[in-house]
């Protein structure tokens, strides 16, 4: 819907002429908004990268925002998204650097809508003791793809700390959607390990870390009692449950 039709409206609904040219009326707040009266205020505007169609899209305010559905690589796109959204709560529970996220409904569909880092860069190689400062958070979720295949799920926002943008391979599922299936378990330093070496980025990013650095990236986000209250968010028991172990067992090798 234009603008020009939104305006007809309310101007049939009986607001003034000063109201309707007012771009107040215009400002969504997508946390109390049904998705379904209102997505057609929300104007597409772009593809992002990605595996899984994230839509960059812009509010009546001019406030820009990303849409996500969730892959289909497992079949359940609804449900890896709501993971990661679960996961986007949990890492933002612990300090680290994520978009604000809402969940709404888009046709009765689950769909994570998050602000649009404006005035965030590209990460790079130069980027390296910064995202290793972060490392342990992203190895306690199982975000596998932390990096992204094209350095493209992690940004470096203007205050020169890291905003981690696409955690969709993070917990129970890979990054297009396929579930991990008994490869998430509570044996977090399987991925401790692993994650230092995972092509084709990380390995010039976490490559080689000592366990001194590990020990304060795991001190920096609070410890296990950190780990474990964040997971006071996740949705899904299972996922709660077995991050909870990881927890524990990231505790008694760093902690």
């Amino acid at each position: 819907m234009d603008e020009f039709l939104i305006r007809m409206k309310l101007l049939m609904k009986g607001r003034t002429q000063e109201d309707i040219f007012n771009p107040r009326l215009y400002t969504l707040n997508y946390s109390s908004y049904a998705l379904e009266k209102s997505w057609s205020f929300l104007k597409e505007e772009a593809r992002l990268r990605g595996s899984t169609g994230a839509l960059l899209r812009t509010l009546p305010s001019g406030k820009k925002v990303v849409v996500k559905r969730g892959g289909h690589a497992g079949g359940d796109p609804q449900g890896h998204i709501r993971n990661e959204y679960d996961m986007n709560r949990y890492l933002n529970g612990l300090g680290v650097g994520v978009p604000h996220a809402e969940m709404v409904q888009e046709n009765t569909k689950p769909t994570m809508i998050t602000d649009f880092e404006e005035g965030a860069r590209p990460i790079s190689y130069d980027d390296a003791q910064v995202l290793r400062e972060g490392f342990v958070p992203q190895a306690l979720i199982g975000n596998w793809d932390a990096l992204g295949m094209e350095l493209d799920n992690v940004l470096i926002r203007p205050d020169g700390t890291p905003t981690y943008v696409d955690v969709g391979g993070a917990g129970p599922y890979r990054a297009q959607g396929a579930p991990k299936r008994g490869l998430w378990n509570p044996d977090v330093m399987s991925d401790v390990g692993s994650m230092q070496y995972r092509p084709p980025h990380t390995r010039n990013i976490y490559g080689e870390m000592s366990d001194k650095e590990l020990g304060q990236s795991y001190d920096r986000f609070g410890g296990v009692d950190a780990f474990q209250d964040a997971t006071k968010v996740i949705s899904d028991p299972q996922t709660s449950n077995i991050l909870s172990q990881r927890a524990e067992n990231l505790a008694r090798r760093l902690g």
